[in-house]
């Protein structure tokens, strides 16, 4: 992977360097998406893709940058990308971590439906952890540190006994949700409700399921690689081509600004129309709950 020298002293960004070592390994290699193939699940945790994002990351990224995994399953995010003696340094300084130093990635699969668009388009679980701008992840000396985060999204499709990714985005934590403290209450100490049943030796763990936006519901995304970034001005260190600008607005009416970037391969070195809103709102949103799965009696 080339990347060229930039304007700035600063070090490049390293959510643009892990989008374009995912683009070139799953998309852009060759003519075609390069098939792989992946291990079947040992077990209901284990995710063998982004066990293969991780491996194609530490072979493809420059050296000097470590890609770290939890090592353990239902652990957010799924792994951290980071110049170690720069982070160290930042740390010890007590100074706030940014995106060219360290930076956390959540990885979000999903299969094609009939069309070849993702499945689930609309909203997508992101489980008990809800997307952020900024995670928090455990330094050595366990003090939590506030990182940026970012969202890989892949649309799979099968190719023969293997795969090849169909899309993929990955999104910048920022357009999907900048409620630090909603984050916050999800990730800390929680009540849990005991003493329960007949017998108290129940009890309700009270552990919460987010559904958030989906941007692989956006049909402009599908079938190329593209990185959502906070950052307008990313051409100008990497090897990539600013394509489209878009807009999110907050409950409060204020307006977000993002900006659509794709490998510089042929790609008009122009920006297209502005876009606000693209991402489908997720579908059966109201307040009250559906019963849980009843059992039919046909009697």
């Amino acid at each position: 992977m080339t990347i060229p020298v930039g304007r700035s002293s600063q070090p490049h960004d390293l959510a643009a360097a892990i989008f374009t070592a995912l683009a070139e390994e799953f998309l852009y290699a060759t003519q075609a998406p390069r098939p792989f193939y992946l291990r079947d699940k040992q077990n209901t945790q284990s995710d063998p893709f982004d066990e293969l994002v991780s491996d194609v990351l530490s072979r493809r990224l420059p050296q000097g940058i470590l890609v770290i995994t939890s090592g353990k399953p239902l652990v957010s995010p799924d792994l951290v990308v980071a110049r170690p003696e720069e982070t160290r340094l930042l740390i010890a300084g007590g100074t706030d971590l940014d995106a060219r130093r360290i930076v956390a990635v959540e990885v979000k699969k999903v299969n094609s439906d009939a069309s070849g668009r993702a499945a689930r388009s609309t909203g997508i679980d992101y489980n008990s952890t809800p997307p952020a701008a900024t995670v928090k992840v455990e330094s050595a000396a366990g003090n939590l540190l506030r990182v940026p985060a970012f969202y890989l999204f892949v649309v799979l499709l099968p190719h023969g006994e293997d795969q090849v990714v169909q899309t993929l985005a990955l999104v910048t934590g920022s357009a999907l949700n900048q409620d630090i403290q909603l984050y916050d209450d999800a990730t800390g100490v929680r009540q849990k409700s005991i003493g329960l049943g007949t017998f108290g030796d129940g009890l309700d763990r009270q552990r919460p399921m987010f559904v958030f936006a989906n941007p692989l519901g956006w049909p402009w995304l599908t079938g190329e690689a593209t990185l959502l970034h906070d950052r307008s001005d990313l051409a100008e260190e990497q090897n990539l081509v600013r394509v489209r600008e878009v807009e999110r607005t907050a409950k409060d009416g204020t307006v977000h600004t993002f900006w659509c970037y794709r490998l510089r391969r042929g790609v008009p070195d122009i920006t297209g129309p502005k876009v606000s809103e693209p991402f489908p709102t997720p579908a059966n949103r109201k307040t009250e709950t559906t019963p849980r799965g009843r059992f039919q009696v046909k009697l």
